[in-house]
């Protein structure tokens, strides 16, 4: 899992570091002719050429916006850069003339190089004579945006040239003045217009551990001074980071020990490797910090193993330090040191010694919280514990009080049968006897009104039909009548009616 936090395949880095090269030739060759990097070569095309890695003159210009009147200005020069990504190994002038001629293509091989292909070639094939120079500095012309400084060696006659952007002097942070001894990182170079031979610089710093330990008092001082160290500016590391930004090399046990130590809580890794030893650091770790400054992380984290003052340079530099304590997340830096704190850890919002220590500080939230958790957990199983004896104490006292109550209910529901039997007994008897003189009296009527009685006292029932008649309108002469009597029925025909 932690092999998806590293940044690392062979040819993705491979491309990264082409590409920066690329770019930093472009930068020169900008400055140079005052024009805008695209003027030189785009970015596109600087990506394609870090993706391809075209080997001959055919290749290169087959990239979109590379054609002939490139080629002839920058073609060398770039398919040079190439072949000193792929490390192809030259030893000697005869090799060097050959790939030359090999690069400008076959059909040119007699051709006669312009002076500006061939310096722009040799000028390629001198980056890689790069080189850390110590020296004196015996004089020294600053412009606008570039120096002019010669070195000359203490205890002998040697003097060298050198030249420097002025973007690069500053980011140094380190005062030039003559007769004081530097050392110089940079590669030897021709300037076309002069065709002056310098060493162009692009860091240098002061030599010896008394002269750095005077600039480190010196700059701490300035930067105490505008309270880039009170604690009341410094950020609050958040209780339980989880996006982590994370600067460090990607070469060494520092990077191992840190990923070991650190526990596993969710965290997200995201890495991006730096140089971490010495003064050519800055511009690397300057970098890594401006890529996480849009990027959405709790806490960035800068580590490295301890060292000399001399190897901690970078991280008491300036411009280095300014840019951690502007930085909008929480930084904690674990820097490896045995006396002097580097200023980088002073304006850290969070400052420890080593990269372990780092991992402590990101952990201990996360294992209180875990550690809180389990104790919540034991505590609430005991309460629950309590809870349920208590509960089973209430049932066993609950279920004799319910039986007990059952049982008092059983027995008046005894008695309160027996009366409500006695009772409904008595209202039954007293129903019975009301609906007897009810039926009694019924059967008085009756026997009153009952028609046999009436026939017995000399009446009879005179019907046509089944219809009692009523009335003489309901017969006519010659129909034949039942007249009923109390002790049968007389059958007879009407003759005539009045």
């Amino acid at each position: 899992m932690r092999g998806n936090f590293i940044i690392g395949f062979k040819e993705k880095m491979e491309n990264n570091n082409l590409s920066q090269k690329l770019k930093d030739w472009r930068m020169d060759q900008a400055r140079k002719e005052n024009v805008e990097l695209f003027r030189v070569l785009s970015n596109l095309a600087i990506e394609t050429i870090a993706a391809i890695k075209p080997k001959t003159k055919e290749e290169l210009m087959s990239i979109k916006g590379i054609k002939e009147k490139k080629f002839d200005k920058y073609g060398l020069s770039i398919l040079a850069l190439v072949r000193e990504g792929l490390k192809i190994n030259e030893s000697d002038t005869q090799e060097n003339v050959e790939s030359f001629a090999a690069l400008r293509g076959k059909d040119e091989e007699e051709k006669p190089y312009t002076i500006n292909s061939y310096l722009n070639f040799l000028n390629a094939e001198f980056k890689k004579y790069k080189a850390r120079i110590q020296g004196e500095v015996s004089s020294l012309d600053i412009k606008d945006n570039y120096l002019f400084f010669t070195l000359k060696d203490k205890n002998g006659e040697s003097v060298l040239p050198c030249f420097m952007w002025k973007n690069n002097y500053e980011l140094c942070g380190v005062s030039l003045e003559i007769g004081r001894e530097i050392i110089v990182d940079g590669f030897p170079e021709i300037y076309a217009p002069s065709g002056r031979f310098t060493f162009k610089v692009a860091i240098l710093e002061l030599v010896g551990e008394g002269e750095l330990k005077k600039a480190y008092e010196k700059l701490k001082q300035k930067l105490e001074k505008e309270g880039l160290f009170s604690p009341e500016i410094k950020k609050p590391i958040p209780e339980f980071p989880r996006k982590i930004g994370l600067i460090t090399s990607e070469t060494g046990a520092v990077i191992h020990d840190f990923l070991n130590n650190l526990g596993k809580y969710g965290f997200h890794i995201s890495f991006v490797n730096a140089r971490v030893e010495g003064q050519a650091a800055v511009s690397s770790l300057l970098s890594a910090i401006e890529y996480f400054n849009d990027k959405d992380i709790d806490v960035l984290v800068i580590i490295r193993g301890g060292g000399s003052l001399e190897s901690l340079q970078a991280f008491n530099n300036e411009t280095l330090v300014r840019k951690i304590a502007e930085f909008k997340a929480p930084v904690i830096c674990g820097i490896g040191h045995d006396k002097d704190v580097p200023l980088a850890s002073l304006v850290a919002d969070k400052a420890v010694s080593t990269p372990t220590a780092v991992t402590i500080i990101l952990n201990k939230t996360w294992e209180k919280i875990i550690n809180d958790i389990f104790v919540i957990e034991k505590d609430a199983v005991y309460k629950y514990q309590r809870v349920l004896d208590a509960a089973l104490r209430d049932v066993e006292s609950f279920s004799g009080d319910l039986a007990r109550f059952f049982k008092g209910i059983l027995q008046n529901a005894r008695k309160t049968q027996k009366l409500f039997f006695e009772l409904i007994f008595d209202g039954f008897q007293r129903e019975f006897e009301n609906k007897s003189r009810m039926l009694d009296d019924a059967e008085k009527q009756l026997r009153i009104f009952d028609p046999a009685r009436q026939l017995r006292l000399g009446y009879s029932i005179v019907s046509i039909s089944g219809k009692v008649v009523k009335t003489v309108k309901q017969v006519k002469i010659g129909e034949r009548l039942n007249i009923k009597v109390s002790d049968g029925n007389i059958k007879s025909v009407i003759n005539s009616i009045n």
